[in-house]
């Protein structure tokens, strides 16, 4: 007679575990493809790793990188993108989800022995004693997730843009001209000065400049903290329950990360003096790092003290929306967000927070 074994015992048992990560890596998928709503597609994996849990998020991640694949060789051979390019996309899209995934639901249940053992109770299924991977602090994982994107954010760039900018560069050209005719507003002179500055050549090295020294880490944390947030609000809507994680009020930075910020500012400092160039952009790069960190860590004082007296709803909407203007307000964002960092920092040092713990002396 047939005995079922427990790995098939356990599949069987668990088949909607395979409902939802379908349903969540099909929408996953589907946004990926759908203009505006790409910006969105990392969301249902974040969902299923808050609402299911790690094993539903990692087969959703693995059933959409699957679908992702599939879907892109076949309109491949419609539009002939290439092999390059069904390539470049299928990576650039596992690694984004992949970083993802680990950053809301943690290591692979597959990478814990705990698992294992209960697959196979009693016994060794590879002949050896599996060890458990650790499990990472999110923040960690959360910066890891962000380096893998930027580092395929600026792969896809020089793939796509850099070689291409000879035929785009024509398509900007009456653009730059009317821009700057409008800006000179009739001076020969200014006009002059404006066309020497504003070419497409030291736009283009301008651009990838502020890209390299962090503008792609900072898009990448974008993408990231937004997707987070947007699966912790999806599971609060949908399935009417309260996240307790990802709340900024909570968020502490490790105490060591303000010597990485002194020491990112000295090599910084450093990689121009002498034109060590990837000295500089590496620099630049923990310094925009370490400084969101403590950004971060400042907004979680500021929401700490708010949360402990008894605001109304109404002021406490009316006081978000007045952040967000003061944020995107030229000028005074500035001063907002340097408030908000130099708070965080200095937290390193005084205990602004009565629940923290582990703070240093």
């Amino acid at each position: 007679m047939y005995r079922e074994g427990p790995a098939v015992s356990l599949l069987r048992d668990n088949r909607m575990l395979f409902v939802r990560a379908l349903v969540c890596a099909g929408i996953c998928v589907f946004m990926t493809r759908v203009g505006l709503f790409s910006l969105f597609f990392l969301v249902p994996l974040g969902f299923s790793a808050v609402v299911y849990g790690a094993i539903v998020a990692w087969l959703a991640f693995a059933m959409a990188a699957f679908g992702n694949g599939f879907l892109t060789i076949a309109v491949s051979l419609g539009n002939g993108l290439g092999l390059a390019g069904v390539g470049m996309d299928m990576l650039y899209f596992t690694v984004l989800a992949g970083g993802f995934t680990w950053m809301m639901a943690g290591n692979p249940p597959w990478l814990r022995q705990s698992v294992i053992r209960r697959l196979f109770p009693g016994q060794e299924p590879l002949g050896f004693a599996v060890p458990s991977v650790p499990q990472v602090r999110t923040l960690f994982r959360f910066v890891a997730a962000s380096v893998m994107a930027t580092l395929m954010f600026l792969g896809t760039a020089y793939w796509l843009g850099l070689n291409d900018f000879a035929e785009f560069a024509p398509r900007i050209e009456p653009l730059l001209s009317a821009y700057i005719s409008s800006m000179a507003g009739g001076d020969a002179v200014r006009q002059s000065v404006l066309e020497h500055a504003l070419t497409p050549e030291r736009i283009l090295e301008t651009v990838m400049m502020l890209t390299l020294r962090g503008g792609a880490l900072l898009s990448a944390v974008f993408l990231l903290f937004f997707s987070r947030k947007m699966a912790f609000l999806a599971a609060r809507l949908f399935r009417k329950r309260e996240a307790g994680a990802g709340d900024l009020a909570g968020f502490f930075v490790p105490p060591r990360a303000i010597w990485v910020l002194s020491l990112s500012l000295l090599m910084v400092f450093l990689g121009r003096t002498f034109s060590m160039q990837v000295i500089e952009v590496v620099a630049w790069n923990a310094l925009v790092m370490c400084g969101l960190m403590f950004l971060a860590q400042g907004g979680g004082v500021v929401l700490f003290h708010l949360a402990r007296r008894p605001v109304p709803w109404l002021l406490r909407m009316l006081l978000g929306v007045l952040f967000v203007i003061l944020v995107f307000s030229p000028g005074i964002n500035f001063f907002v967000l340097g408030a908000l960092l130099v708070l965080g920092i200095a937290e390193n040092w005084l205990p602004m927070r009565t629940a923290k713990q582990g703070s240093p002396s």
